[in-house]
């Protein structure tokens, strides 16, 4: 999901600079799912509050929750409050069909809404667990376009001043990257596959799978056969909020391990204002059923605007504003 060299090089010595950074770099290039959860055990709030002091100041910070109806204040800053509406709540214990129905609706009128627009931008934010250790997180501005599929992406943190790019049909279907320091920032730009071990080093999901409406699409076949199963469960907070935005929440769960259902549970917000999906949540399942379901995968579609023009120079790796050369 670096050192500087002298400025005279032969032409060979050009090459190997290249060759040696193609086989030794290690990219992480970004990808959203349409249907993807978070997994992995929260850590204590001390612990998080002492590991991100003063780090994400400018950034929305990842949610947090709580399951009695109140508001949770002061962990994290611009926190999701969940709030738990109890009548939501019964209708979930005795009329799952209905509310999966209404979330089906939902996410239908949501892919709707945002195909209307030729693109936007934002600021991306996802966790993943890859391997086993703590969630990866990863913060970028997004410039998206829908036809044909372009992406841009500027890395914050980590890989702060990154540059991706990416648009359906180019470049002989590569990844466009640009590394703002060190060896490969002297070598220039690198293409890469998208779906290559570079790329896919620290993601789960390929770039060509990133955008709301991609994990929308997901979401709604994963929905559509949640709705032959008797034994799925639903919940609809329409209180809940992500940071200041106020969002409906559906969380979705399966009780047991089954095809095609690869999280134990699924939390997806969508904001009230524009009817889009800005947050999705997966968890795993978890070792024993004594035991939180784990959080696998987290994305956040921040400081979305659908009113801005993207245009063609926004995936351009001649744009005078980016680094690439």
């Amino acid at each position: 999901m670096q050192t500087f060299l002298g400025r005279r090089f032969s032409a060979g010595m050009v090459k190997d600079a290249r060759l040696l950074v193609l086989s030794a770099l290690m990219l992480s290039i970004i990808a959203i799912p349409a249907g993807v959860g978070l997994c992995a055990k929260d850590k204590p709030i001390k612990e998080r509050r002492a590991k991100r002091k003063n780090k994400d100041a400018n950034l929305p910070d990842e949610p947090t929750r709580e399951n009695d109806g109140s508001a949770v204040k002061g962990e994290e800053s611009g926190a999701v409050a969940r709030k738990v509406d109890e009548s939501a709540r019964l209708a979930a214990n005795t009329d799952s069909k209905n509310l999966l129905s209404s979330l089906l609706e939902a996410a239908r009128s949501s892919r709707d809404s945002i195909r209307k627009f030729p693109g936007y931008t934002c600021t991306f934010i996802k966790q993943e667990q890859l391997k086993k250790g703590p969630l990866m997180r990863q913060v970028m501005t997004l410039k998206f376009r829908r036809e044909p599929f372009s992406v841009y992406l500027k890395y914050i943190e980590p890989h702060a001043g990154r540059e991706v790019i990416y648009v359906d049909g180019r470049n002989k279907g590569k990844l466009q990257v640009h590394e703002p320091s060190g060896l490969a920032s002297v070598v220039g730009t690198i293409s890469l596959s998208p779906t290559g071990g570079d790329a896919m080093k620290e993601n789960r999901y390929p770039v060509t799978m990133l955008g709301i409406e991609k994990m929308l699409d997901i979401l709604i076949v994963e929905w559509e056969e949640a709705l032959k199963h008797a034994d799925t469960q639903i919940q609809r907070y329409p209180q809940a909020k992500l940071g200041q935005i106020e969002c409906t929440m559906y969380e979705i769960s399966h009780p047991q391990r089954r095809e095609p259902f690869k999280f134990q549970k699924t939390c997806a917000y969508f904001d009230k204002k524009t009817n889009l999906l800005i947050h999705i949540e997966n968890y795993g399942y978890p070792a024993k059923t004594s035991e939180a379901a784990p959080l696998i995968e987290e994305y956040t579609y921040a400081e979305l605007k659908t009113d801005v023009a993207v245009t063609e120079s926004d995936f351009d790796v001649n744009n005078n504003s980016y680094g690439f050369k």
